[in-house]
């Protein structure tokens, strides 16, 4: 396999960093005539051909250009999305500008900011490099922002199985609608999904949720046995077995503890995790 030297590598370089320049100087020529044009007259599919497979690299430099113009947005300008649309033809796979979008977009003043931030996150889900970023910003777009907590749990778990994801938010995506006060809306929207999806993989991951919170209502369900019986709640689901109110402490499907709260109310430790959160990196 031919391979290139130092001195080819150089060259490429330069060649490479001349396109980039190139491009900057034709966007800042004909910026205020054609703003969708981006950057000058040349494609994506022509700046493809040219750049010698470095696309992610000339995506990453127009990415420096196309950024700051999120703030045109509070101005109703609106180049931004269709300069992002351009450097995502340039380089599908980049995850960055994807992810920024989905978290920024509904922090601004533009209408549709909302809609249009979920749509540039379901191109990065489908067309980028594997990212947690993307869905977990929609998950978390969806719950706050427009109360949809079927749509939130959904993106939560692909990110929570997205590779790379750090474990404080694997921690929150998995157990996100734990709480007693949403619990049962979250089983009933997780049966939903069990029910209609033809996906296994998704329909045995819908199931195990609906379990570990099946679980969690049988362990509160026995705590307050053990406070009629004893007078105060269990220090921990062991207790529950040691007097014979419950036969086991089951297992959270999660792979997470089971844990019972002085209040009585069973939730999972969030201290000792399972070893393939301890596994994820932090950062």
């Amino acid at each position: 396999m031919l391979r290139l030297n130092a001195v080819s590598k150089t060259a490429l370089l330069i060649l490479l960093s001349a396109l980039v320049v190139i491009f900057q100087y034709e966007y800042d020529a004909t910026k205020t005539v054609l703003p969708a044009s981006f950057p000058g007259s040349l494609n994506p599919e022509m700046v493809r051909l040219v750049d010698m497979g470095f696309h992610s690299s000339v995506a990453s430099a127009l990415w420096v250009s196309t950024m700051p113009e999120v703030l045109d947005l509070f101005r109703n300008q609106t180049e931004y999305f269709s300069d992002l649309s351009y450097l995502n033809a340039v380089d599908p796979k980049l995850s960055y500008p994807y992810a920024f979008s989905v978290l920024i977009l509904p922090a601004t003043p533009y209408p549709t900011a909302l809609d249009a931030s979920f749509e540039i996150g379901k191109q990065g889900i489908a067309n980028g490099d594997p990212d947690w970023r993307i869905p977990y910003y929609m998950a978390l777009n969806y719950y706050l922002g427009l109360k949809d907590k079927k749509d939130a749990i959904t993106y939560f778990d692909l990110a929570a199985h997205t590779p790379g994801v750090p474990g404080y938010a694997e921690r929150f995506a998995l157990n996100f609608g734990i709480g007693t006060n949403e619990r049962e809306t979250i089983k009933q929207l997780w049966t939903t999904i069990r029910d209609s999806t033809n996906d296994l993989s998704e329909k045995a991951r819908a199931q195990a949720y609906v379990d570990r919170l099946d679980d969690l209502d049988y362990l509160e369900a026995a705590a307050k046995v053990y406070k009629q019986q004893y007078g105060a709640y269990p220090a921990s689901p062991d207790d529950l077995v040691k007097k014979g109110i419950i036969p086991e402490v089951p297992q959270d499907p999660l792979g997470f503890t089971f844990i019972i709260n002085t209040d009585g109310t069973a939730g999972i430790d969030l201290v000792h995790l399972p070893a393939y959160i301890n596994a994820a990196p932090q950062d």
